[in-house]
């Protein structure tokens, strides 16, 4: 007797539901009772969700390099795929009961898909890296199809092929204007391409005030010319402008031939040229004549510019983005190259959370590198805050001593410096003009918004807090940390996720146990021990306590249980084609979890090498399964 049917002798004497699938029954499986049935259900879900327990007593004794855990959740991915294809699509194809299951399967990764994105909106994303990857790519392509629209509207991009438009409009950053904010001052360099995506703009010249509405670019003549901005702007109201830097457009420019033409042409136009000398009469003729036949030499890719601007150093750069903050900008530069020595640099992967709601916050950052999004995790607005290099972020946190309202994820790989906020406490209680412009900064109108909106304080609450950090600010101290509005959704929402991704397997097993296969409950274990790896690492570095991280996981590993067993008794008396669509609804949705999570985490961790892992873990489940 083979170690198959040991296993299935031995199940059978606790007694399991009746065959009602495709799945061969096999000898020696009779029930005994009903109350035995759903007992051998329910250990067969236990049994297959008890690597979870594992997965998570073995992520607090040892932290993975992300290459090794992509292995492993490549090696599970591969296991489940095994216990999918070989043991509920193979038998359905032999019984003709295909059809069915295909119907069950098409609704089931549908449902699968919906609820992920329900549980995701409301903090379920957390869960794990690939989750918290895709969820930020999707409200990506939203802000880029938003700009999109935006860029059809102004002519330079209108009638762009669209696979140049869509590469064109994933290098604009949005940025968020409170009214009266300055966007540029005149004579600033030109850095960037500007459109007014909603809200209003004014452009102070020297000839007077023009208002500008959404969908309008502006600081387009300085940016092509290579000149300094001829005007000033600023928000006459909360306005959002979308920006495409000089750096990001060079980058695309080589994969945009028709765009670089336009450019080219727009460069080196009679109208251009005029409004340039008419704006700029320190201009010589030769030096117009000169920048134009070097971009029709050079092509505009180089985006040569008549006024040359050294780029700084990085640490230059990063006192430069200090100056740029509110609180910072009235300092000295000699305070704010003092405010740079006490900050260090950090570098993270796609994916790693620098905050999250409820947290502490003890460190302000400044994004050098890479792109970092503000969510609300609480699933209360559906608005993410994308940042990249030169922000800031955490600073209201920072200086108000309230908690952090907001998760920070890096969605592609990080650079930031980080000001830790008890050294710079001491430094603040050594300067007094620092604790001056702390002082003004808790006066303005957006700490007002920031109370108000993020941490939900009334009127009332928002004075008292104000007259506490002047009090602070007095004795040279910073404003201790106060309890805020806490993250309430998140975590049920990462344990409803946690459950969306192993219910389907259970039902099956329980539906199917007097039938089942070995490979296919070995397939469930290998696939779930990398899945909890992954996702209590993750939830440790998201500030989860071990003790929170084995709750979560024991009590997955006993609604798989109940899961299971709820199998067994629902569709013990089904007939094949009700329950073909039942596992269908299971494989439909176990592939989906497979292509959406699990496959994504591996190769985001470990690049190509996944695939060779995920064949070795379809094949050693298989030929288990055979054995």
């Amino acid at each position: 007797m083979n170690d198959h049917s040991l296993i299935v002798k031995s199940i059978s004497l606790v007694g399991v539901a009746q065959p009602t699938s495709g799945l061969t029954r096999l000898p020696g499986c009779e029930s005994i009772w009903p109350v035995g049935e759903v007992a051998g259900a329910f250990l067969l879900g236990v049994i297959s969700a008890s690597s979870l327990g594992l997965g998570a007593f073995t992520a607090r004794l040892w932290k993975p390099t992300n290459f090794v855990l992509g292995l492993l959740t490549a090696f599970g991915a591969g296991a489940l795929l095994s216990a999918v294809t070989i043991d509920i699509v193979a038998p359905a194809v032999d019984h003709d009961g295909f059809g069915w299951l295909a119907v069950g399967a098409v609704v089931g990764g549908l449902a699968f898909e919906i609820l992920n994105r329900t549980i995701n909106a409301r903090g379920g994303f957390l869960r794990k890296a690939s989750t918290s990857i895709t969820f930020l790519r999707d409200r990506e392509q939203k802000r880029i199809r938003e700009i999109l629209d935006d860029l059809e509207r102004i002519d330079i991009f209108d009638g762009l092929p669209d696979r140049e438009l869509d590469e064109i409009g994933r290098s604009f950053r949005p940025v968020r204007l409170d009214a009266g904010e300055i966007l540029y001052h005149q004579g600033d360099p030109c850095e960037h391409i500007n459109i007014l995506a909603e809200g209003a703009i004014a452009l102070t010249t020297l000839d007077g005030v023009s208002q500008l509405h959404p969908h309008q670019a502006f600081g387009y003549l300085a940016f092509v010319s290579g000149t300094l901005h001829s005007s000033s702007a600023a928000a006459t109201v909360d306005s959002e402008v979308l920006r495409l830097s000089r750096a990001r457009l060079r980058s695309v420019l080589g994969s945009c031939p028709e765009f670089a033409g336009r450019l080219r042409e727009k460069a080196c136009s009679e109208s251009l040229l005029a409004t340039v000398a008419s704006h700029h009469p320190e201009l010589r003729e030769e030096q117009l004549d000169a920048w134009v036949a070097r971009v029709r030499t050079e092509g505009i890719e180089s985006l040569p510019q008549l006024v040359q601007i050294d780029t700084p150093p990085p640490g230059e750069q990063l006192i430069d983005h200090l100056g740029d903050v509110e609180v910072f900008r009235s300092l000295s530069p000699a305070l704010l190259a003092h405010v740079a020595d006490l900050m260090f640099r950090e570098e993270h992967e796609a994916g790693y959370v620098y905050f999250r709601p409820g947290e502490t916050a003890d460190r302000m950052y400044f994004l050098m590198d890479g792109d970092v999004a503000l969510v609300d995790a609480t699933g209360e607005s559906d608005v993410t805050v994308l940042l990249h290099e030169g922000e800031e972020f955490g600073l209201h946190s920072f200086m108000t001593g309230m908690q952090h309202t907001a998760t920070a994820i890096a969605q592609s790989p990080s650079e930031a410096w980080v000001l830790p906020r008890a050294h710079f406490a001491e430094f603040a209680a050594r300067e007094p003009e620092v604790g001056k412009a702390m002082d003004d900064f808790i006066s303005s109108d957006r700490i007002t918004r920031y109370l108000e909106r993020d941490q939900g304080l009334d009127a009332e609450q928002v004075s008292g807090m104000r007259r506490r950090m002047h009090s602070e600010f007095r004795r040279g101290r910073l404003a201790p940390t106060v309890s805020a509005k806490m993250m309430q959704g998140a975590p049920l929402a990462i344990w409803l996720g946690l459950l969306l991704d192993g219910i389907p397997e259970s039902l099956v097993i329980g539906g199917t146990a007097d039938a089942l296969r070995v490979s296919f409950v070995v397939g469930i274990f290998l696939s779930n021990y990398p899945e909890a790896l992954s996702s209590s690492v993750g939830m440790r570095e998201q500030g989860f306590s071990w003790r929170s991280i084995s709750l979560l996981w024991g009590t997955v590993i006993l609604v798989t249980g109940m899961g299971a067993a709820i199998g067994g008794v629902v569709f013990q008396k089904a007939s094949a084609n009700a329950f073909a669509v039942v596992e269908g609804l299971a494989s439909g949705a176990m592939l989906t979890v497979i292509t959406q999570t699990m496959m994504p985490e591996a190769l985001h961790r470990s690049g190509g090498l996944v695939g060779l892992s995920a064949l070795a873990g379809f094949l050693i489940t298989t030929l288990l399964g055979a054995a």
